[in-house]
């Protein structure tokens, strides 16, 4: 399971932790589900939890801070809607279909564009599909 805390380690809105709050209890439950399918969850050792990125990073997978220079400015990590998933070998993502995010309420990166990792968003992109191109 990913805590609240391991999500933010930076300051952040009541907001942003009441969105970030509801993400993680959808992606429990997706996972919940993936285990009892054989799915086997990950620690990345540089976050020491099973959120992706790299050993003193300035939000990685997790929430990103006006400050953070991982990914864009309008991305559904800044307001606490989205989060990568350590999957070094891909096995979440390759479990994972439209059909279970549409059960979830969820949305996720195009696997081929997200190696190692699962990234997952409860902000429907502009596309509105549930598998989407960044």
């Amino acid at each position: 399971m990913i805590y609240v805390v391991e999500y933010f380690r930076k300051p952040h809105t009541k907001a942003q932790e009441e969105a970030a709050s509801a993400l993680l209890v959808q992606v429990e439950a997706l996972r919940l589900e993936a285990e009892k399918a054989g799915v086997v969850r990950a620690t990345d050792p540089d976050t020491d939890c099973e959120i992706s990125g790299i050993k003193n990073g300035s939000g990685d997978g997790g929430f990103r801070s006006p400050e953070s220079k991982t990914g864009a400015s309008g991305s559904a990590h800044r307001s606490g809607e989205a989060v990568d998933i350590y999957d070094p070998d891909n096995h979440l993502d390759n479990w994972i279909t439209d059909e279970v995010l549409t059960r979830y309420g969820l949305y996720r990166e195009d696997p081929l564009r997200t190696p190692g990792w699962c990234h997952l968003q409860s902000r429907s992109p502009g596309s509105g599909k549930r598998t989407f191109q960044p």
